[in-house]
């Protein structure tokens, strides 16, 4: 019993240290791009200065876990972390929003904060949604006789496989999510198609998100190994 106590006390010490290191680590990406966006980078708005010719300066600069909200010109701009995000060699934009660098390597720094922010955001949001998930695969795995797909989910999976052909990866994702929203288990391998385009654009977290809902509705799958290593490729690029 003493083994057992002092095992279980180390387990608690262990977690709560770890938990403690990455709010310290998040705390610090946190001031690290509030830093960057204060001295380091000139703001452009694509959709009222589209030649680039007058940059904004930003006030008021709030970090948060999902988003960043800037007062530029009176007016709140949210830039949400989790729009497409695109790095070139001296800048950085997030949707329509360009963070051009004043200093060499700003860019790079701030795209990879942020994107770690967004790594640990996504890591407790898609923990969560798998908590939930696992009742409603369990029922799925409990039946002799698999739901079958509809006509009109049918319709909704040709149309992403057609944007997948068409390397439209984030529009084949958009039409395997409206397929999932009419039956979340009747085709399976919707999370599977899900994970790979994912992993296309360079969303690693959704990609491990969706491949563990596959792996959680077949796992006696004949690729489930395949599928499992997919998630230990995927873990290296969002590890800080």
């Amino acid at each position: 019993m003493r083994i057992i106590r002092i095992m279980t006390l180390l387990a608690i010490v262990l977690f709560t240290t770890k938990v403690n290191s990455q709010t310290n680590e998040l705390d610090k990406a946190k001031a690290d791009v509030t830093e960057l966006l204060n001295n380091k980078i000139a703001i452009y708005d694509n959709d009222k200065f589209p030649s680039f010719s007058s940059h904004l300066v930003p006030k008021n600069i709030l970090v948060l876990d999902d988003r960043i909200e800037l007062t530029i010109r009176k007016t709140i701009r949210t830039v949400y972390y989790i729009d497409k995000l695109e790095i070139a060699s001296t800048n950085m934009r997030i949707g329509n929003t360009l963070f051009l660098e004043k200093k060499v390597g700003s860019a790079r720094k701030l795209a990879d904060n942020i994107m770690f922010i967004q790594n640990q955001f996504n890591a407790k949001r898609y923990s969560s949604q798998l908590i939930l998930f696992e009742p409603i695969a369990a029922q799925y795995r409990a039946l002799k006789v698999k739901p079958k797909v509809s006509e009109a989910q049918r319709e909704l999976i040709v149309q992403a496989n057609s944007f997948n052909e068409q390397r439209d990866y984030s529009k084949a994702i958009e039409f395997y999510d409206k397929a999932i929203e009419a039956d979340q288990t009747s085709y399976s391998g919707a999370y599977s198609n899900l994970a790979l385009l994912s992993a296309q654009i360079g969303k690693f977290d959704a990609a491990i998100y969706y491949m563990k809902k596959y792996l959680l509705l077949e796992p006696e799958a004949s690729d489930a190994r395949s599928a499992q290593d997919k998630i230990y490729e995927w873990k290296a690029p969002i590890q800080k």
